[in-house]
Parts: structure tokens; sequence; C-alpha cells
């Protein structure tokens, strides 16, 4: 069992690294289009704001700032591989897609209403989160109420 697995492991990472590199170039033309990277960067500086806030709400700002300090250096350290996780991100998109999948989706992407739905994706997120906690408590509410 073990043995098969590991073999299939090894066939399926040397079938990645033979992704079509057509592929992977209209993978990474997908991810621009679509601001991949520019999501990363506002994911972690938003990362970085909510550490701070919660460490000084937790630890006063004292040991909020050490502990800034260090999530600075880690975050730095994740970033230093910013270029291999967005190499990876393309492989993955061109394994999964053919060449004319990838250039269909870009092609919706750069429309108007591509570009729309990429501009609201973000609030669509957070508003979709308020959804999901309204009906969170909601549930909690039903489930400490009474039944019949």
């Amino acid at each position: 069992g073990f043995l098969v697995a590991g073999l299939l492991h090894a066939a399926s990472a040397q079938d990645a690294a033979k992704v079509d590199p057509a592929r992977v170039a209209a993978a990474k033309e997908l991810m621009d289009v679509t601001g991949v990277s520019k999501q990363m960067d506002g994911m972690i500086a938003a990362m970085a704001q909510g550490f701070r806030k919660g460490a000084e709400d937790n630890a006063g700002a004292a040991a909020a700032d050490a502990a800034t300090k260090q999530f600075e250096r880690f975050m730095a350290k994740l970033m230093s591989y910013r270029e291999p996780m967005l190499d990876e991100f393309a492989n993955l998109y061109a394994e999964r897609f053919t060449l004319d999948e990838l250039k269909a989706v870009t092609d919706f992407y750069r429309s108007p209403t591509g570009q729309k739905f990429i501009q609201e994706i973000p609030s669509l997120m957070q508003t979709g989160s308020q959804i999901g906690i309204k009906y969170s408590q909601k549930a909690l509410q039903d489930l400490k109420a009474p039944g019949p």
C-alpha cells in the first residue's frame, strides 16, 4: 500500500515537472490579470495589522512590540519565498487546465465584467463572512431555544 502510494506520488511529481511551458506561461498571465500577486501583498498587510492589534489587546504595547518584530521577521522570511510560491501556483493551474481553458478564463477576466468581478471579490468575501456569521448566530440561538 505505502509503496504503491509513494510510487504514484513520485509519478505525479514527475508529471508536474513535465507541464507544458506554454500552459505555465498562460497560468502566469491569468494570475497577473486576476491580481494574485497583489492579493498576496494585501493579505500579508492585513495579517500584520490584525496581528499587531491582537497582540496589543492581549498583551499590552511592550509585549506587542516584541511579538510584532518576531511576526515581521517571519513574514519577511515567508515573502522571500514569494516567487517560488507563485511559480507553484502557476504550475498547479497549468496542471488542472488546458491551454485553451487558461486563455478563455484570462480573456473573461480581461473583459469589463471580469474586471468588475475581480474588483468586487474583497467586498463579496467580507459581506459573505458577515452573512455566514449572521446565520451561525441564528443557528446557535435556535439550538439554545427550548424545543417543542
